[in-house]
């Protein structure tokens, strides 16, 4: 198992103004240089760090049951990317085991 959060999403309200603070102001490295694209990566060591619009990622966890952004939903999500497709449901196993 590789153990380690290999991206860090953060749901946004406003891409063009989270751009502006992440790229503009604090000088976070991306290749992408539109104020309005579907999602950005930022080049970050080790883990990936991305904006993705908030109502966007609500429904990329579930379209069937998409969480409510106003009461449970902090708009943040972390990857844990395997190796190896099997592995997949042994960390699921692993993490319904410990919650």
């Amino acid at each position: 198992m590789m153990n380690k959060i290999t991206c860090i999403c953060l749901g946004v309200r406003s891409m063009e103004k989270s751009i502006e603070f992440y790229r503009d102001e604090l000088g976070f490295q991306t290749d992408e240089k539109g104020n309005n694209p579907d999602v950005i990566f930022f080049n970050t060591p080790g883990t990936k760090f991305k904006l993705y619009p908030l109502e966007l990622l609500a429904k990329d966890i579930s379209e069937e049951n998409t969480p409510k952004i106003s009461n449970s939903f902090s708009g943040i999500t972390l990857a844990y990317n395997v190796e190896h497709k099997e592995e997949v449901d042994k960390i699921i196993e692993l993490a319904r085991k410990a919650s």
